[in-house]
């Protein structure tokens, strides 16, 4: 890949990028088979398809671009370093999960718990062979600073946790307390609502206890 990558980009063969995904896609296909029914229906073949283009990082190329790629001698190999990598990239927002919980004060709110909760989970839900285009979490809490929606798989839980991240950083340096009361006051039901509580307190930040140092 790395000798590819030096040529010029008209040098690319693609027709045998072409060749080489169809290729890396009919093997993933087979192994989602897994010995069952030799054939996928037409939707598991594009689902397939799309997620073998998330793996080569190639999801939203150009055709020239794809075929940088993909102009190789072994794209299963690539596939597969490429499935590696997304692993390499779920054990990491996984830390990053861990550092948003560590971080976050007691605050209850339904949607923020069952999303941390999700999250907590990609490893075992995150399909990195037949379905690494889709987000493998269920996302409910609002940011204050959406993610970009064209985003997909583990890209967006990796933009979703560092903008929370930010958000819980902001509000951990506040008194738990203080940070409950402003909340109650400013929305008696932001346990069950689907707010965002750094929304909900910002406006009110002079009115917050600075936490002390642990």
């Amino acid at each position: 890949m790395t000798g590819a990558i030096s040529r010029h980009k008209d040098e690319y063969d693609l027709g045998r990028a072409s060749d080489n995904f169809a290729k890396t896609v009919a093997h993933v296909a087979t192994l989602y088979c897994a010995g069952g029914s030799s054939s996928v229906s037409a939707y598991e073949a594009y689902e397939l398809a799309a997620s073998v283009a998330y793996a080569l990082g190639i999801a939203d190329a150009t055709p020239e671009e794809a075929a940088a790629v993909l102009d190789v001698d072994d794209p299963i190999a690539l596939w597969r370093e490429g499935v590696r990598t997304l692993e390499r990239r779920t054990d990491a927002a996984l830390e990053l999960w861990r550092e948003v919980m560590a971080t976050m004060p007691p605050l209850k709110n339904v949607s923020l718990r069952d999303t941390l909760a999700s999250l907590g989970e990609m490893k075992r839900s995150y399909d990195v062979y037949f379905a690494a285009h889709e987000v493998p979490c269920d996302i409910d809490y609002q940011l204050s600073e959406p993610v970009d929606p064209g985003l997909k798989g583990i890209g967006y839980v990796e933009a979703y946790l560092s903008q929370l991240l930010a958000e819980t950083r902001w509000i951990a340096r506040f008194d738990a307390q203080s940070c409950i009361f402003v909340l109650e006051r400013a929305c008696p039901d932001y346990r069950g609502l689907h707010v965002n509580l750094y929304d909900l307190l910002l406006p009110h930040k002079d009115e917050l206890v600075h936490a002390k140092p642990s």
